[in-house]
């Protein structure tokens, strides 16, 4: 909640949130100290319990001790032996109840970290995927079925499309219907849980997910930037690349403009999740970078919907001829960058409801003649 508070400050002085976030701030420090006071009030008692239990212990041996030398039935040395030995008897006693609740602390941390071990891995251990390091941008969709884990709600269902390489396809739908989830399936971000997903031919599942995203320049919805300088983000994973390349793939994207104009230029410093940057600007970062290697396939998703129409205009101009003889895949709202594509498909509520060529679709939908699924 801290990292989200911080993070997310302009948002909440906007809302005027901020006595909100003080309150949940406080329940669950409150929370956690009387867990805390809870475990530390156990432990005090078990070790106190303990230590009554050999100061008793030792004032009855000598007691009783007392009582033996009187009788003649042991000797003084003999008692203090005997108090030596009850000391050394008791004190594990105490460690013990200290090393319970050190045992229980380190108990609740390993199933933490279990539950993040048991999470599937990309590639099985004993898996042998196949080798394609460049692949000719042909992907089919065939009945794929798709829900999020932990989620009741069927992201996709029964999608199946078949794009061949260099072919333009745009994807348009409301907010919720599926476009993302399919670019994410695409990727090798998450399996289908029916149907199949092939990728020249080859199921996508059998190939390495390595080699398929080395082929995908994919421009995500949702942008992450390292802290670091501008070219650590762009270059990041891309292994080595000349400064010719990076600032090629930049100027398309509309990167080279403003680092440019930056005193540091690509050296400067993008912060924090690139909290340095516009919202614009992040996306033109993450648009450089899935252009970067210059893949045969470019999967875009939302790539200008932070961008003020002078610079998508500008952006859009600049990929024409990049795309040319890449298999394009574009999820968008905006009809604007639709002139990039040939072919059109809109998903409502996870299914296709039209699939054609671009003119064709838009006339028909402008006629109302396809329809939302219900």
């Amino acid at each position: 909640m801290l990292v989200e508070t911080v993070t997310g400050l302009d948002a909440i002085k906007v809302n005027n949130a901020q006595s909100e976030r003080q309150y949940q701030w406080e329940q669950i420090i409150g929370q956690l100290s009387k867990l805390e006071l809870r475990v530390k009030s156990l432990s005090y008692v078990a070790v106190n319990f303990t230590a009554w239990i050999q100061q008793i212990s030792g004032v009855a041996l000598i007691v009783i001790g007392v009582y033996s030398i009187i009788a003649g039935n042991l000797s003084m040395g003999g008692l203090i032996a005997c108090y030596l030995l009850n000391r050394r008897a008791v004190m594990p006693i105490g460690q013990f109840c200290s090393l319970i609740t050190r045992y229980q602390r380190a108990k609740m941390t390993k199933a933490t970290i279990d539950r993040m071990m048991d999470l599937e891995q990309e590639v099985q251990d004993d898996e042998v995927p196949l080798k394609r390091e460049t692949l000719s941008g042909a992907i089919e969709f065939r009945d794929v079925t798709f829900r999020y884990p932990q989620n009741q709600f069927v992201s996709l269902n029964g999608i199946s499309l078949k794009i061949e390489p260099g072919e333009k396809v745009g994807i348009i739908g409301r907010s919720g219907s599926g476009k993302s989830s399919l670019a994410k399936l695409l990727v090798g971000f998450y399996q289908p849980d029916g149907g199949t997903i092939l990728v020249d031919g080859i199921d996508a599942r059998q190939l390495d997910v390595h080699d398929v995203r080395h082929n995908i320049g994919y421009a995500p919805q949702d942008i992450h930037l390292f802290s670091g300088t501008l070219r650590d983000n762009l270059l990041s994973g891309a292994g080595y690349v000349d400064d010719e390349t990076m600032i090629r793939a930049a100027t398309v994207a509309g990167v080279h403009e403003f680092a440019r104009r930056h005193p540091s230029g690509y050296n400067m410093q993008v912060g924090e999740r690139g909290m340095n940057l516009s919202g614009g600007q992040r996306q033109a970062v993450a648009l450089a970078r899935s252009l970067l290697l210059d893949p045969p396939i470019l999967l875009m998703d939302e790539p200008t919907s932070s961008m003020d129409n002078t610079s998508e205009d500008l952006i859009k101009k600049a990929l024409t001829p990049m795309v040319s003889n890449k298999t394009l895949l574009l999820v968008t709202h905006r009809a604007s960058l639709l002139s990039l594509v040939d072919r059109l498909i809109i998903l409502d509520n996870g299914k296709i409801i039209a699939d054609g060529p671009k003119e064709s679709v838009m006339t028909a939908l402008k006629k109302g003649q396809i329809h939302a699924q219900r």
